[in-house]
């Protein structure tokens, strides 16, 4: 008998990220579990491009943080998403892919021009995390997808929010949105 499929959205914030636990059908999702990940130890800045802009640090130092804020971001997206996978699949789930909710930016190659640039310190960072949540993906097995912000929300997955309780919020939606999106709509 095969398994049921499932899948898992992730929508990234600076430091921390919510995922989404969905089976079903694109059609018809239903929303298996929800949780918070925090993807830093309290120790490097939740917003390194913002640190590196209001620092002295050389653009070796700097490139060396932003680099270390992402790798510790990209194993701790691993380790949540391999134990949701793991949990999904002694439920008798089969589970292959992530949905990462991403953001259509486009961001210079030039770490001075995103320094210069409030606005662009805040892309960066989004991107950082989102990349950190794929790499995270790929650390723990699963294939990540990365998927533009849904413009709506299934009438399903609002129904199935209130039935969980709170926090049922944007991101969650949008996490269990792009996830239900990589299940497949029987015929």
């Amino acid at each position: 008998m095969a398994k049921a499929a499932a899948a898992i959205g992730c929508r990234a914030h600076s430091g921390w990220a919510v995922m989404v636990a969905v089976t079903g059908s694109a059609g018809a999702p239903v929303v298996l579990g929800r949780r918070r990940i925090e993807l830093l130890d309290g120790v490097l800045p939740t917003q390194p491009y913002h640190a590196v802009a209001a620092s002295y640090l050389s653009r070796g130092e700097a490139a060396e943080l932003i680099t270390g804020v992402e790798a510790l971001a990209a194993t701790r997206a691993a380790a949540a998403l391999a134990e949701a996978a793991a949990g999904l699949r002694a439920d008798g789930f089969s589970l292959a892919e992530v949905a990462v909710v991403v953001k259509d930016r486009r961001l210079p190659d030039e770490l001075d021009r995103i320094l210069a640039s409030h606005a662009l310190l805040h892309a960066a960072e989004g991107e950082l995390y989102e990349e950190a949540l794929a790499e995270g993906a790929l650390l723990a097995g699963l294939l990540p997808r990365r998927l533009v912000s849904p413009r709506s929300i299934h009438p399903t997955l609002e129904a199935a929010g209130r039935a969980l309780g709170a926090p049922w919020q944007k991101d969650h939606k949008m996490a269990a949105a792009a996830a239900a999106s990589l299940l497949t709509t029987p015929t």
